[in-house]
């Protein structure tokens, strides 16, 4: 069982007045001092046992539920901080109406809410414009404005304990969904619009990533952030401070709340069903003295397995409806044909009389044993590959992120060119 204990403001350490506004420093550092206790690998944990709630702070802190093995050396790294996705005030609601209009006037003048943008997000294309494409926007929010870098980079470092010098923006961007009514209510009208109401599941290419919610929650149904590691645990209904919905999907109770988390996370923007969702999205990157040397690459290697395996299981399923409507839906198995006999040596008698037959060889008409696939269909089955992909992800969770004993120290020669002997090298 997962138990988070919230303590009073005053064991916890504040911002410095440079870093946030009163009111959103508040809120953070009265809910910040946590205590845990390991939870069992087995049995699901309850929605109540998984999230906190300050009253005072309006801060949610879920902790996803553990899927690596109990039995190997890292389990009591359980859980980490990365292992936490934040939901919390960030913005007052005069900044979030301001930044919704700016957001707004930029996306109607230029049309950026009107098609899918894949030159910025190749393999997931979204409806978005970046921030820097916003003069308004950007003052509003820089150093100037209301210095929103500091105080999200604040919070950031607040929660997961990584110092925010060490941060920087991979991306910042005003993304857009739409529902499907919307969508299709304006085609109907003459334009010409191919937006998006969700985003499939993804995991994004920094460390830390945050959605700020902009729209208010009466302009829109559904929307909300899904977590695949979340989506077998039941809302308790009888929680009426919880946020998160059914299938793992955290909703902010109102507009100005950031959610945060590890873009490690499988996550994707669950499906707006009516209205119209604008949120503030930043990937942030983190500086690689804070992360553990070789941990993101077995990580990343398995997930591309299990992508091969979903690939594989839908071909094949493919293959059996069209296999079972050319033979009136009598095979239950698609057959599966060899086709790799062309790069190999031919059966010739020259051949058997080199090699003593000591190898086999396959021809073009050599059909896949039934036991091999059956071998491979258990190996794609949809549920043991969302076990081995939550599982290889938990495990980078505990893993990743160093604690701050075994990270090395920053020097002042870091980023510098230095003299060398041979001229100039980047230390």
């Amino acid at each position: 069982m997962i138990v988070e204990t919230f303590f009073a403001n005053n064991h916890v350490k504040c911002l410095s007045n440079c870093l946030l506004s009163a009111s959103p420093r508040k809120m953070i550092s009265q809910a910040m001092t946590l205590h845990a206790t390991s939870t069992t690998h087995h049995a699901i944990p309850s929605a109540a046992t998984l999230i906190a709630y300050n009253e005072e702070s309006k801060h949610h802190i879920v902790t996803l539920p553990p899927f690596f093995p109990s039995e190997d050396q890292n389990y009591d790294a359980y859980p980490s901080p990365l292992h936490k996705v934040h939901v919390m005030p960030l913005l007052t609601d005069a900044e979030t109406d301001n930044l919704l209009q700016l957001a707004r006037t930029h996306a109607t003048e230029n049309k950026s809410w009107e098609q899918q943008d894949s030159s910025r997000h190749v393999s997931y294309p979204t409806v978005d414009f970046a921030v820097d494409e916003c003069i308004e926007l950007s003052h509003y929010l820089g150093a100037s404005g209301i210095g929103f870098e500091e105080r999200i980079f604040g919070a950031l470092s607040l929660v997961y304990d990584v110092d925010a010098e060490d941060m920087s923006f991979l991306d910042l961007f005003c993304a857009s969904y739409e529902a499907k009514e919307c969508i299709d209510a304006s085609n109907e009208s003459g334009e010409d619009r191919n937006t998006m109401d969700h985003l499939d599941f993804h995991r994004d290419g920094s460390l830390l990533s945050f959605t700020v919610l902009l729209s208010p929650l009466d302009e829109f149904e559904g929307g909300g952030t899904i977590f695949d590691a979340l989506g077998d645990i039941v809302p308790d209904n009888h929680e009426t401070n919880s946020i998160l919905q059914p299938s793992g999907v955290i909703q902010p109770p109102r507009a100005g709340y950031a959610v945060l988390h590890s873009g490690k996370l499988l996550h994707g923007g669950h499906m707006v069903t009516k209205g119209q969702r604008i949120v503030l999205v930043g990937f942030v990157d983190v500086h690689e003295r804070n992360m553990k040397s070789g941990a993101l690459g077995p990580a990343a290697k398995e997930w591309g397995r299990n992508d091969v395996r979903v690939f594989w299981n839908k071909r094949r399923h493919s293959l059996l409806e069209q296999q079972q409507r050319r033979n009136g839906g009598t095979r239950e198995q698609p057959e599966w044909k060899l086709m790799s006999g062309k790069y190999l040596s031919k059966d010739t008698e020259e051949r058997r009389l080199q090699t003593n037959k000591g190898r086999s060889y396959i021809d073009s008409n050599i059909t896949m044993p039934a036991n091999i696939v059956r071998n491979i269909e258990k190996r794609a089955g949809n549920a043991l590959i969302r076990k081995r992909r939550l599982a290889t992800e938990d495990k980078l969770l505990r893993e990743y992120l160093l604690p701050r004993n075994e990270r090395r120290e920053k020097t002042d020669k870091e980023g510098q060119f230095v003299e060398v002997m041979d001229g100039l090298m980047f230390e």
